[in-house]
């Protein structure tokens, strides 16, 4: 069987490993994650927090100044309300035994096969840190007054009216500004979604040739996961559906230092050594209108010797986050309804 130090080339795995592992995501493909320019710099120069400046709209429902002849008539200019956002880098590293890897180095396309399976994985993993992210921007909504929130569901005696349904959605989104409606991510449970097909709501939409078709229900990419979207069971469980719009998340990623490499541990096995495939990423998913507030010696994206980033844990917590926009200008809603 052939070894992972015979099989590896570090530029071949490399080409078949996409830059933007996240691209072939429904987060991606509508828009809900919105690649920022400013952020780039911030993966490579090795800075572990990170400030976003940011303008809120004009409002334009008020009225403006009426120009006269009169010359001590001083128009006062109108202050524009702008602010800074704070987040965290995430350092991330995975690494995969060649005994784990020995079904596949035998293949002729070995590197190929590899290549699609961390690619899967590190799409994936952003993901998974989406979730955790709306997760914890709705504990921190739920307590501080549930702006965010429309929750229709009971606790006890559910009934049909308090379950999912469009004119719930369409509540739930109507207290979004109308440039957040109808578009974006929708993350249900997947028994909401298996409501939503039933209903004969669900659309199945093709954005790329190269892409896996998006399940979309009223505009949004529908995405589904028992992450965060329930709490109790039987007939009066709670269900939480969340929307995203368009841009509701700044994201990038690049690759770590040593991003791509095969490494020999000769004390290990007790002397007899290992080699292991490891792949590093630094990664950036960070909602708008929030603030990530957390105290390094806080975090637990790490080991007990040292933390740098926030883990899944980390980011679900109300604690760590704080709304820095108004509810109006905030991409987020949270819908709660019983099935």
């Amino acid at each position: 069987m052939a070894t992972l130090a015979q099989v590896f080339n570090r530029e071949l795995l490399l080409s078949y490993i996409a830059p933007d592992p996240l691209k072939r995501s429904p987060l991606v493909q509508s828009g809900a994650f919105a690649s920022d320019a400013r952020l780039r710099p911030l993966l490579t120069s090795g800075s572990k927090t990170f400030e976003v400046p940011y303008i809120n709209g004009i409002d334009a429902n008020l009225e403006p100044n009426y120009g006269n002849t009169i010359i001590t008539d001083i128009a006062v200019p109108r202050e524009i309300d702008a602010d800074s956002m704070g987040g965290r880098v995430a350092f991330l590293n995975e690494g995969f035994q060649e005994s784990n890897l020995g079904r596949y180095l035998s293949q002729v396309n070995a590197l190929e096969v590899i290549g699609g399976l961390i690619d899967g994985m590190w799409q994936g993993v952003g993901e998974n840190r989406a979730r955790a992210t709306v997760t914890g921007l709705r504990n921190y909504d739920w307590v501080n007054g549930k702006k965010l929130t429309t929750d229709i569901s009971k606790t006890s005696s559910a009934t049909e009216a308090s379950g999912f349904s469009v004119d719930a959605f369409i509540d739930a989104e109507a207290t979004m500004s109308r440039g957040m409606r109808g578009n974006g991510v929708i993350f249900v449970h997947p028994q909401i979604a298996a409501k939503m097909r039933k209903q004969k709501l669900v659309e199945r939409v093709t954005t790329s040739d190269n892409l896996p078709p998006v399940d979309v229900y009223n505009g949004r990419a529908v995405i589904e996961t028992d992450f965060g979207t329930k709490i109790g069971t039987g007939v009066n469980a709670q269900f939480i559906s969340i929307l995203a719009s368009n841009g509701a998340f700044s994201y990038d990623q690049v690759p770590g230092e040593d991003d791509l490499e095969v490494e020999r541990t000769g004390g290990t096995g007790n002397g007899a050594g290992h080699r292991i495939l490891r792949t590093r990423r630094n990664v950036l998913i960070h909602p708008q209108g929030f603030s990530f507030v957390a105290l390094e010696n806080t975090l637990t994206g790490g080991t007990k010797n040292e933390a740098l980033s926030a883990s899944w844990g980390d980011l679900q917590k109300a604690e760590n986050w704080k709304m820095v926009n108004g509810a109006s200008a905030v991409p987020f809603r949270f819908l709660i309804t019983n099935l």
